[in-house]
């Protein structure tokens, strides 16, 4: 069991400070926190990590598996936090211990070096550690799509297509929580023919451009041109001519989770962090201007809200990571800042927004 700690005595009547519990910085550890903080934000992830039997359920995986030694201990840090209360705080040793066991000779060795690191890396690190060990792989079946099939129906089948061949090797509770769907359409300027694209993803990643959050999410989505394409419908047309034509690239979203994380391009591949106000006012969100006119999905007409926040303070040189974090039974909002944490009116949008959590209303 995780160690708590408090500098106080800790309240056990005021059900509205159970889990407003911090997390010890372990050193450089603040974005491992932030991070923490962000995924218990989603109640049903709290809820189903708290009743499993993971040990049981996990019984045929060997002990040494580093996804089942991760869940492990990020169920044992959940169990702590839940059981808890301000002022205390959990000492983190466990679960740092196993992931920093766990990335040795891997491309994420970073995160077992006590120095700071990137929180949205570390989110799509944990989710897919915890998906690993409890999937699941069911029989997939094909959906023949035939040349008497409208359009309409013909993308519905392929988006059905490419949905279920994912998750017949991917069945989780993760996949069913966290996990949405692109369609990108590849539209050959020579021959007009389209290709279709079907892409999963657990967070959607926005450029800091524009008047408005839905702005935000407009540029991420928006047409775009490459050149050279070489387009295997021309090719087949004129199979002895070689020449490349321009493309236009259509991105659209088919499919949203419950849950949705939305990832803020903060910092630029030469390493500089853009510094821009996000324009977002805490409001709900609905995005169905962003769907394919053809999906039904049911995501499209949802509203969501917003339920947590990974800030990042300061530079590209250097900073620290706090989390805004709403409370599932008092619904009030909390910064959580490494063992402490503080109460505010409402979330609070700058600069140092890095990481939002949503939640289907």
């Amino acid at each position: 069991m995780e160690e708590r700690s408090a500098s106080e005595p800790q309240p056990q009547s005021d059900v509205s400070l159970k889990g407003v519990v911090g997390i010890q910085n372990m050193g450089n550890t603040c974005y491992c926190n932030s991070t923490l903080q962000l995924i218990r934000a989603c109640p049903e992830w709290n809820a189903f990590c708290l009743t499993q039997d993971f040990i049981g359920q996990l019984k045929n995986i060997p002990d040494d598996n580093a996804s089942k030694r991760i869940l492990l201990a990020y169920q044992d840090i959940i169990k702590s936090v839940w059981s808890a209360y301000k002022p205390a705080y959990v000492r983190p040793l466990g679960f740092i211990s196993e992931v920093r066991k766990a990335v040795r000779g891997t491309v994420y060795e970073m995160f077992g070096v006590p120095v700071p690191n990137d929180s949205h890396e570390y989110l799509v690190y944990l989710l897919d550690k915890f998906h690993e060990a409890i999937k699941t792989e069911s029989v997939y079946t094909e959906i023949i799509v035939d040349d008497s099939t409208n359009h309409i129906e013909k993308m519905r089948t392929l988006a059905e297509n490419g949905w279920n061949k994912f998750v017949s090797k991917n069945k989780s509770e993760i996949v069913d929580r966290f996990f949405g769907m692109m369609r990108k359409t590849i539209h050959c300027t020579e021959c007009k023919n389209n290709t279709y694209q079907w892409e999963v993803f657990n967070s959607l990643k926005i450029p800091c451009e524009g008047q408005s959050f839905k702005e935000w999410i407009k540029n991420e989505v928006k047409d775009s041109e490459i050149e050279g394409y070489d387009c295997e419908n021309c090719t087949k047309l004129s199979p002895n001519v070689k020449t490349r034509h321009n493309a236009k690239i259509y991105t659209h979203i088919w499919k949203l989770p419950q849950s949705l994380f939305i990832t803020l391009r903060r910092f630029n591949y030469d390493g500089r962090k853009n510094m821009t106000v996000c324009p977002y006012d805490g409001g709900s969100m609905n995005f169905t201007e962003f769907f394919a006119e053809e999906s039904t999905d049911p995501s499209r007409a949802w509203t969501y809200e917003l339920r947590g926040v990974s800030d990042h303070h300061g530079s590209h040189m250097g900073g620290h990571y706090t989390a805004q974090f709403k409370h599932p039974i008092s619904n009030e909002w909390w910064i959580m800042d490494d063992e402490t944490a503080h109460k505010q009116e409402r979330s609070i949008a700058g600069a140092s927004n890095y990481i939002f959590y949503f939640r289907r209303k």
